[in-house]
């Protein structure tokens, strides 16, 4: 071959891969700017809330009352408390209305523990909307059994607390719930 017409064989692949390479970049530019563009506007449809306000999402409605009160018992007195680590039966809650007042007793035979540094301690829990309390300290009656007896404030509604949690707390002054130890459920 001549060798000038190599030279022009050469300078047409060259520019050929030139031209390739920038067709390449053009397409995949454009291809993102496409996909930022379709990822934006497909969020701000989702942005747009099926309700108005967020009262509507807290206030009840009848099918959502008839499914609370179908899925948790608010009307048991009695709930079994056991221990999480064996799933053993310790004792009884037993809760219900005196003089206008609610109230919780709960009976167990809960493990030994140093009295000087820990302590058991009751908590009611509600599970919809989620809130809990502390019912206080558990003691020793004269059979050794941990009892607690918890009187509510009057005419105060506690019914959905269904749920009794027993933890075992240091005795530091922190008054967040410590390690949970055993629990029951009125209705279970």
């Amino acid at each position: 071959m001549f060798p000038h017409r190599r030279r022009t064989i050469r300078r047409k692949r060259r520019y050929g891969s030139i031209f390739g390479t920038g067709a390449i970049v053009i397409i995949l530019l454009s291809l993102f700017c496409f996909s930022v563009y379709h990822f934006r506007t497909s969020h701000e449809e989702e942005d747009k809330v099926l309700v108005d306000s967020i009262a509507d999402i807290l206030t009840p409605d009848s099918v959502s009352l008839h499914a609370i009160s179908e899925g948790i018992d608010t009307e048991s007195r009695e709930a079994e408390i056991y221990l999480l680590s064996t799933s053993e039966s310790l004792g009884v809650a037993k809760r219900g209305e005196k003089d206008d007042h609610y109230y919780c007793h709960i009976k167990t035979d809960l493990p030994e523990i140093d009295r000087e540094t820990f302590f058991y301690e009751g908590w009611l829990v509600r599970k919809i909307p989620y809130d809990y309390f502390s019912m206080g300290e558990m003691i020793t009656n004269e059979e050794g059994e941990f009892v607690l007896e918890w009187e509510g404030r009057e005419e105060e509604d506690y019914q959905n607390y269904t749920q009794v949690i027993i933890t075992l707390e240091p005795r530091d002054g922190n008054r967040d719930p410590g390690e949970h130890i055993a629990e029951g459920e009125f209705g279970e």
